[in-house]
């Protein structure tokens, strides 16, 4: 398969939840009820939007582990896992990763990974790391952009002309104040999640990232090639091969995740991550 060919028009929409308020998720529910576009949603944590989030028929189940809680790594896998059961997805909380996760993840079913940002860069694809987890990284992101663009939040700033698979990651906090520069929302971002002082705070005379996704979605419609991630994951694992040794990296797994739940981290540099 010409995998450069069969993902060089596809657009993907995900959204990093990171503990947004209820009311900040109801505004963010209803612009997706709005724009009615697939999208793949992250969870951070359970609440009554985040259940009214999961019924929206057009929306994947995510999961974006915390891996700096004191917690070992599985035992925050599998909270979020048993509150999100439907998911096959993880992006991780500020796109923390390292190799000893990879067997945590392939013995929960996880289908693919999308955790690498790079940033507007041309002729991204789906592939297949050592282990076999399909890989699907970032085009853009939203709180990047304001640090590479301070207040220019203009859709000409990124890059749409450039090939390849063009995955989209925004935050429901940025939607919701229609941020512009991060020096706006880090000086008032405790204020922000109070209801009462939120609405106060919102950006609404000047372009920022709600107007620019507004922008967005409509530039992703005329390319006629909205997915989830985990239908581009479904899609390129059917026509893309896996060329590794798949059975002998499960057993390297079990023996690798044995030691982390046992706490082998603990001055143990091992040869793997």
């Amino acid at each position: 398969m010409d995998v450069q060919s069969r993902f060089d028009r596809t657009v993907c929409f995900s959204f990093d939840l990171d503990w947004a308020p209820d009311f900040m998720l109801a505004d963010f529910r209803q612009l997706l009820i709005e724009t009615r576009i697939p999208a793949t949603i992250f969870y951070t944590h359970e609440s009554p939007e985040c259940r009214k989030l999961q019924s929206l028929a057009s929306c994947e189940v995510g999961i974006h582990p915390n891996f700096f809680k004191p917690e070992p790594p599985d035992e925050v896998l599998d909270a979020l896992l048993a509150a999100f059961p439907a998911a096959r997805g993880v992006r991780n909380h500020v796109l923390y990763y390292h190799s000893r996760l990879l067997p945590l993840f392939h013995r929960r079913q996880i289908r693919y990974l999308s955790n690498e940002l790079r940033f507007l860069e041309a002729g991204l694809v789906p592939h297949y790391d050592w282990s076999g987890l399909a890989r699907l990284p970032l085009f853009w992101e939203d709180d990047v952009h304001m640090i590479y663009f301070d207040r220019d939040v203009s859709l000409q700033r990124l890059e749409l002309q450039r090939p390849g698979l063009k995955v989209f990651n925004f935050h429901p906090v940025h939607l919701y104040l229609n941020s512009r520069e991060m020096a706006y929302y880090t000086e008032h971002k405790e204020a922000i999640r109070d209801p009462r002082r939120g609405p106060e705070l919102r950006q609404r005379s000047e372009p920022g990232v709600r107007t620019l996704f507004s922008e967005l979605v409509a530039w992703a419609r005329e390319q006629g090639a909205l997915a989830t991630l985990g239908e581009v994951a479904d899609d390129f694992r059917r026509h893309a091969a896996y060329g590794g040794n798949f059975s002998r990296y499960l057993e390297e797994a079990d023996r690798l995740e044995a030691r982390l739940t046992r706490g082998a981290g603990k001055g143990d540099d091992g040869a793997n991550g």
